[in-house]
């Protein structure tokens, strides 16, 4: 995980529509060229997007109103990792912010950090580590806000290779409390994928995580399961996708009752491709697969549910020559497919992020002038 530093490039923009009514147009991010690593949630106002400066070593964030840019606030500098797959992210919830981050261990290890503001980022409480501190790694971590103040934690953890190394990666969850403590951690699976993204989102039924499993054969499909000890796990789609290193891909889930969608990347078969289920029973069964790209995808995916949660503007990266595209396209549960658009060119865009806010979504990505950015109006007439 450690290891995967990002190596941005310069991102050409075009602007399309994307069907029925969506338009597409560039932002301007005013925080400096040695930005990186983004992540964007939605709040009441608008957008709140985080970030890596590469030049302070400093994750912040700032809020974007959908016209202009708040001054941007450090949550923590000096030792935290650049790690284009393993990026720090920020949830909010009113004025509550969580924030999480890692910082190194040893030469070859790296612990997860969570710090709370109950202000809007102006103060923090003492950051927390969910794990124990050991020169393993731990990462991918998974915020999702409650109702009461508290916070649902989810990361994938190390801890078990402690012993020569041998032991499964574990996925993990805990609550954060409104004073920014933790408790009531549980083992949520004792074997997934070592190096992918983890998501989750409340639903219906209550909070679902998403992330990629790992069978004793090698068999790394994307898997949905509730935060709980020992928690039962449901297949999205019987891939079969086997293989015996970690893709790097995790999946992305969104949710609006009970109606749910994930988006993932498989390679299958000898297809690289990106595919999106859709649940309307709260993450119980899944629909088939549709698939939204071609087969020349990189996946790195995410995804928002539109209107009445019955279609998803998907977004991933597309291989095109020595170039990749960050690519968006609309998917309905009927399985009616949008036009693909690009957003932006470039030779390694990292991992790009969407969030939705009042029908209009914001897309941000690494360039290697910076983070680029883009809005999408997708009020479905």
């Amino acid at each position: 995980m450690r290891s995967l530093v990002a190596l941005s490039a310069l991102l050409l923009l075009s602007v399309a529509p994307l069907p029925p009514s969506t338009a597409v147009a560039p932002v301007a991010f005013p925080f400096g060229h040695t930005t990186s690593a983004p992540y964007v949630v939605a709040d009441g106002s608008g957008f709140d997007v985080s970030w890596f400066d590469r030049h302070t070593k400093s994750f912040n964030f700032a809020h974007y109103d959908g016209a202009k840019w708040s001054k941007a606030t450090v949550v923590a500098h000096g030792r935290v990792l650049d790690n284009r797959a393993d990026y720090p992210s920020i949830a909010v919830s009113g004025r509550a912010v969580i924030a999480q981050w890692r910082e190194g261990v040893g030469e070859e290890g790296a612990q997860i950090l969570l710090s709370r503001s109950s202000d809007g980022g102006a103060t923090w409480s003492r950051p927390v580590t969910p794990h124990p501190v050991m020169e393993r790694e731990f990462g991918f971590v998974s915020i999702l806000p409650l109702a009461n103040g508290t916070a649902r934690i989810a990361w994938l953890d190390g801890r078990a290779s402690a012993h020569e190394g041998s032991g499964d990666t574990q996925l993990r969850a805990a609550t954060m409390t409104a004073t920014g403590s933790l408790t009531d951690e549980v083992l949520v699976d004792g074997r997934v994928c070592d190096c992918c993204q983890t998501s989750m989102v409340m639903t219906s039924r209550g909070p679902l995580m998403a992330y990629r499993d790992r069978s004793e054969k090698e068999i790394r499909d994307i898997v949905v399961a509730p935060p709980q000890a020992s928690a039962h796990s449901t297949p999205v789609h019987a891939d079969g996708w086997m293989i015996k290193g970690c893709p790097v891909n995790g999946p992305r889930i969104d949710a609006r009752g009970s109606n749910v969608a994930v988006a993932w990347f498989t390679a299958a078969n000898g297809k690289q491709v990106v595919d999106v289920a859709f649940s309307h029973d709260g993450g119980v069964t899944f629909g088939a697969p549709i698939r939204a790209g071609a087969e020349h995808d990189a996946g790195r995916v995410d995804l928002v549910l539109l209107g009445d949660g019955t279609s998803a503007m998907v977004t991933w990266v597309e291989r095109a020559g020595v170039f990749s595209k960050v690519m968006a396209r609309r998917v309905s549960a009927s399985g009616v497919l949008g036009k693909p658009e690009v957003l932006g060119k470039g030779m390694t865009l990292g991992f790009p992020r969407i969030a939705i806010a009042n029908e209009h979504i914001l897309a941000a990505w690494s360039g290697d002038d910076g983070i680029q950015l883009a809005t999408m109006d997708t009020r479905i007439r």
